[in-house]
């Protein structure tokens, strides 16, 4: 099984299971970073428009990352 995903990851972009570990490293990063940043600089903010926030630029990731990849 590790065979399988080394060879993902080594040639990302020629195999299906290779853009899916990248895009969710992507996804997960997005998150994690908008949240923590929201979380540490102080702002007016309410916790859904925060939410609306993250949602809206990890879909604006997404959508750079599969312009870049594709």
């Amino acid at each position: 099984m590790m065979e399988i995903i080394e060879a993902a990851i080594e040639a990302p972009f020629d195999n299906l299971l290779g853009t899916f570990i990248y895009l969710t490293a992507v996804i997960v990063i997005t998150i994690l970073s908008l949240t923590l940043l929201l979380f540490l600089i102080p702002n007016p903010l309410s916790a859904r428009t925060k939410q609306i926030l993250i949602g809206v630029l990890t879909f604006v990731v997404l959508i750079i990352w599969a312009i870049v990849v594709f």
